[in-house]
């Protein structure tokens, strides 16, 4: 095959970093283990950028899509470019079709469904033939109706050949590593939990000391209920104090409506907020507890950092969170509660706090070299022959 890339990544956008972050953390292992191959990302996520860091990993951005998250259900809205979401799809789709026919790429992996959010891959998929093409797929997929549907059946069936599963038996248990091979036909390869924090640190050198902080919070996107949750978090850091230290609250400060929402925390001097970005990393590694919400990148980072951590859920139709985050608290104790953000109350939440900051930082069996073992199937299947199995 006349190719120019020996590794396409795609992953779609909308609301969550979840899908964008491991396919992120894939990249940059391949570029880091593999430095010869040629790698490229595709996602319309803004935030790319940011979530690559320091890494060495190249891409091109798409328009992006949007959601608007009403009682627990995602819809698709106009995005940034202010184009119909269903029109958008049409047009993305042309843009990967074109994408793949110009770099002609020995693997393309796709993460979450193998026709994408909306059908954007399916024309790209018929480019290339040549092209292998993998579908990769988190720990705990959920009850999302475009992953066990009978196109995606269909096009998994006709267009790919390999699964990667992102999870661990010994911690999900083998139900969900079942369901996938039952509904897709073949056997996923069990590549562990994908962190980019781990493959970023890969490229940070040792930091200078500094203060611990008390914690950080993590508010990735907003929804509705947000500003009623800040106010409860108010609450909560105000029972607390200052004692523990200085908290750091990370949000996206370009959303409407947010800087009115936070004001709430105008009397608290130990409370910055930040714009989310790769210094909460840092300071998640130098925090003595975390309030985070369970989606998979978020889980991920603080089992990779060990910081005893209050999940939060936001109530999705499809119950990954729900499923997630139970499995999860029982098998690591970094999990220090696990609450519905509508529902948690000031006295559960300053409890699960104040337990996190009177525990010591955990070592967590989980396997967290997801993104290295992604990385060396890969570069397998575009013919490199690694001898070297350890991540």
């Amino acid at each position: 095959m006349d190719s120019s890339l020996d590794v396409l990544i795609y992953a779609h956008d909308g609301r969550g970093l979840g899908h964008v972050s491991r396919s992120v953390g894939i990249g940059l292992a391949l570029r880091r283990i593999f430095p010869d191959l040629s790698v490229l990302l595709i996602t319309g996520c803004a935030s790319t950028a940011e979530l690559i860091g320091e890494g060495s990993l190249d891409w091109i951005k798409l328009p992006s899509y949007k959601t608007s998250v009403v009682c627990g259900k995602s819809t698709g809205v106009k995005g940034n470019s202010n184009i119909d979401d269903k029109l958008l799809g049409e047009l993305r789709a042309r843009n990967i079709r074109d994408i793949v026919a110009a770099y002609n790429p020995r693997v393309f992996l796709a993460d979450h469904t193998p026709q994408g959010k909306h059908k954007e891959l399916l024309p790209a998929l018929d480019v290339s033939p040549a092209t292998r093409c993998v579908l990769g797929i988190r720990a705990v997929v959920g009850e999302v109706d475009k992953v066990w549907s009978e196109l995606a059946q269909g096009v998994f069936k006709e267009n790919y050949s390999d699964i990667l599963w992102y999870g661990d038996t010994s911690v999900c248990g083998a139900e969900e590593f079942a369901r996938l091979e039952d509904h897709y036909g073949v056997r996923p390869y069990e590549a562990g939990y994908v962190s980019r924090l781990a493959e970023l640190r890969e490229f940070q050198g040792s930091d200078r000391e500094v203060e611990k902080l008390a914690g950080v919070v993590s508010i990735p996107w907003s929804g509705e209920g947000t500003a009623v949750l800040l106010d409860k978090l108010a609450q909560t850091l105000s029972g607390i104090g200052t004692k523990h230290g200085n908290w750091h609250i990370y949000m996206d400060l370009r959303e409407p409506g947010v800087m009115a929402a936070i004001s709430c925390f105008s009397k608290l001097e130990n409370v910055s907020f930040m714009q989310v970005g790769p210094q909460f990393l840092r300071d998640l590694g130098n925090s003595r507890s975390a309030v985070i919400y369970g989606g998979y990148n978020s889980l991920t980072d603080v089992m990779v950092c060990g910081v005893p951590s209050v999940v939060l859920l936001r109530g999705m139709k499809d119950n990954e969170q729900e499923k997630h985050g139970a499995v999860l608290a029982g098998k690591s104790s970094v999990i220090r509660g696990v609450f519905s953000d509508h529902d948690v109350s000031v006295a559960q939440l300053r409890a699960s706090i104040c337990a996190c900051l009177e525990s010591s930082a955990e070592v967590v069996s989980v396997n967290l070299n997801g993104a290295a073992h992604a990385a060396r199937y890969l570069a397998a299947l575009t013919g490199v022959c690694d001898v070297d199995c350890e991540s």
